[in-house]
């Protein structure tokens, strides 16, 4: 489903990530772009794969840790690879076009898959599911 979005290569961080990427993009194919979505312990695996003059977004806090303990920018950020945040706040929610994706989905133009529906009552099974990863598509739920 990735690969029907651009995503050329996505990859488990198993704490040795970036030997991998590199191994897997030998023959002139660099990583231009990485989305770190784990958190601040998978942040320097991250910055690690990014080619020079490519970008690293961190975005995501899963795994909860919030701080960068002993942080040496100049050692844990590679030459010419920029590392930017992106937070999703109120100030870029109320931002979002939001009508237009409703008329976007109600068109068929905006590519959705709706993986399974859940009742309201049944929002911790949902979140299981979501959490197992056992859903392809999107999950919804209604009252």
């Amino acid at each position: 489903m990735l690969k029907k979005h651009g995503i050329d290569h996505v990859f488990i961080d198993t704490s040795s990530v970036a030997e991998r990427v590199r191994k897997k993009c030998l023959g002139g194919v660099e990583v231009e772009k990485v989305l770190e979505l784990v958190d601040t312990t998978a942040l320097a695996h991250s910055l690690k794969c990014a080619r020079r003059h490519g970008a690293v977004c961190m975005s995501g806090m899963v795994g909860d840790r919030w701080t960068l303990n002993g942080f040496e920018p100049m050692e844990a950020i590679p030459t010419a690879v920029s590392l930017t945040t992106y937070s999703g706040g109120a100030t870029e929610f109320m931002a979002t076009p939001l009508q237009r994706l409703v008329e976007q989905v109600e068109n068929g133009t905006l590519p959705m898959k709706v993986g399974r529906v859940f009742r309201l009552e049944d929002i911790v099974e949902a979140h299981r599911c979501m959490e197992a990863n056992e859903v392809e598509g999107k999950i919804v739920v209604v009252p």
